[in-house]
């Protein structure tokens, strides 16, 4: 199965040249109601502030996040540098996303449920079981459902993403959220802006397609990018490899975006 990861163009020349992705913590997304649908039981006094286990789940794990569309024009304008970026397709089976050991959720399981209200004290979870977060536990049905809520809710406006996540444990390697740089485990970490990116090798084959965004043309030649020669020679070197290489246009008779491949 082929999912989809939207990015400037720089980073999908760094994610082909390294065959790694990169996942991040909760606390770098961009939505803040992440991880706060959780719904304790009013008889659980103990938990008097539930959104404090954000930081929790945030530090133990990391998240992959893709989408099933590649030509969704509001994707393309939020996380595609605004149509001037790529969208690289993954087979997740292929990336070892769909092991149910190797993820503590894999893609079979992380379709994002995307709810208009939240669901309010209807999860019975004892103190203990919260302070476990990240450990070695055995999850039944209450603390499956706490994962969920953790990380597959959020509100019906994030529709349009159609996203899937992939979600890793990381607490046990011990690094730290405001300085690890380098090998962790199966990571590379880097720093991004000051965050921590977790960059997870993947087979070269498993990733299938590109799509360059219908203004991918106004990044050549500029300074911070790549130049008309090397672009040329990059997309080369990605269709060597044997990656499908697909532009996208405006489809004039709709609202659609349309592709073509490109030879």
């Amino acid at each position: 199965m082929i999912l989809y990861k939207y990015m400037s163009l720089l980073g999908a020349k760094k994610v082909i040249e390294t065959s790694s992705i990169g996942f991040t913590h909760l606390d770098d997304f961009n939505d803040p109601f992440e991880c706060t649908s959780f719904g304790f039981k009013k008889e659980s006094g103990s938990i008097k502030n539930p959104h404090g286990y954000k930081k929790r789940f945030s530090d133990k794990y990391a998240v992959l996040s893709l989408t099933r569309q590649p030509l969704n024009a509001l994707m393309w304008s939020h996380y595609g540098d605004s149509h001037r970026g790529v969208v690289i397709g993954i087979d997740v089976d292929a990336a070892g996303f769909g092991s149910f050991s190797d993820n503590f959720i894999p893609y079979q399981s992380g379709e994002i449920i995307y709810t208009k209200t939240k669901s309010l004290n209807d999860l019975d979870i004892c103190e203990d079981n919260l302070m476990a977060i990240g450990e070695d536990i055995v999850f039944d049905t209450n603390l499956f459902n706490l994962a969920k809520r953790a990380f597959l809710y959020k509100s019906l406006e994030w529709a349009y993403e159609e996203e899937v996540r992939v979600v890793k444990e990381v607490g046990s390697l011990k690094a730290s959220y405001h300085n690890s740089e380098g090998e962790f485990g199966d990571f590379n970490i880097i720093r991004m802006q000051g965050r921590p990116l977790w960059c997870f090798s993947i087979p070269k084959h498993s990733i299938k397609e590109v799509y360059l965004g219908k203004n991918v043309y106004e990044n050549i030649s500029r300074t911070d990018t790549v130049r008309q020669g090397d672009y040329t020679a990059l997309i080369e070197s990605w269709q060597q490899q044997g990656i499908q290489v697909n532009h996208c246009d405006v489809d004039y008779d709709s609202w659609n975006l349309s592709h073509r491949v490109k030879s």
